[in-house]
């Protein structure tokens, strides 16, 4: 399935995900018409319906993925007749000792299931549909996070063995930038290969955040912070503490949500002061259009 952006920066934009169409709506909410795992529509009307359907769909199928550190299982769920695929990820394991990861020390951090759900929630606030739909849900015993497949995808890890190139550079590495700023929000230090997905229209998916959200108040990725897409450093500017303790409170405890406040304070900083060096045209940019190439895999 194709990807096409419209050439209008405007927040909300049109998006055709390998999963559905989002339409333009409210920032804190999208009209989304998704596809069953037959490529049929599915009769979700916003990300809310996604999330109950998630939270209460018949789990019809569970089977291994065999990539991941904690097991993660490939679901499908059916409602009413309506099945899409899912990930569940039950991580929950805390790392004793101190650990240096990217540019901060860490010390018994928690490898945990709901950051994925958090990740979720705080992409949604800034309007970046890069994460998919994630929530809290039991399967069997177990615990866990349940998380919307990106069909027709492949990792990054996938791209660089196959000597994948992107059609388009430039577009590539602006995705690669709003990453980087996402990244230091959360305090993901667990960035790698195999948890950047990249759909059929060259556009980035991140997912597996079960090690962000680290309560060190610093930046993990510092030197790679110089650009950023010019809605996402109005969405950070514009991000309201009090919403953010609300979305955030159900999956992170306070300290961890404080941090995430403070690494947006420090982003902000960084971006402010390469716009003083360089100025906002060179700083902020505008995301561009996807082109007309379509990845085969």
């Amino acid at each position: 399935m194709r990807i096409q952006l419209p050439r209008s920066r405007a927040l909300l934009s049109v998006l055709i995900v390998s999963l559905g169409v989002i339409r333009p709506m409210p920032s804190s909410a999208a009209d989304v018409i998704w596809y069953d795992t037959d490529g049929q529509p599915l009769p979700f009307a916003s990300l809310d319906e996604i999330d109950r359907f998630l939270e209460t769909a018949e789990i019809v199928s569970d089977r291994p993925i065999h990539s991941g550190r904690s097991g993660p299982r490939k679901l499908v769920l059916e409602q009413d007749g309506v099945r899409v695929a899912a990930a569940f990820n039950s991580s929950d394991q805390v790392v004793r000792g101190v650990s240096h990861l990217q540019d901060v020390t860490v010390t018994d951090f928690h490898d945990y299931h709901l950051y994925n759900c958090a990740a979720y929630r705080l992409d949604r606030l800034l309007g970046l549909n890069r994460v998919p739909p994630s929530v809290p849900r039991d399967v069997g015993r177990t615990s866990g996070s349940v998380s919307l497949w990106v069909e027709g995808t492949i990792t990054e890890g996938d791209r660089v063995d196959r000597q994948l190139q992107p059609p388009n550079l430039f577009r590539w590495n602006q995705q690669k930038k709003i990453m980087v700023v996402f990244d230091n929000l959360i305090g993901n230090v667990d960035r790698n290969q195999g948890n950047v997905l990249i759909d059929r229209n060259w556009r980035l998916w991140f997912i597996d955040h079960t090690r962000a959200f680290i309560t060190t108040p610093e930046l993990v990725n510092s030197g790679a912070l110089s650009r950023c897409e010019r809605r996402l450093y109005d969405a950070l500017e514009n991000l309201d503490p009090d919403t953010v303790r609300r979305e955030l409170s159900p999956f992170l405890d306070t300290p961890q949500v404080d941090a995430v406040l403070v690494r947006r304070d420090l982003i902000l900083q960084r971006l402010r002061q390469e716009i003083d060096r360089f100025g906002r045209s060179v700083v902020l940019f505008d995301l561009e259009p996807p082109g007309a190439d379509v990845g085969s895999w």
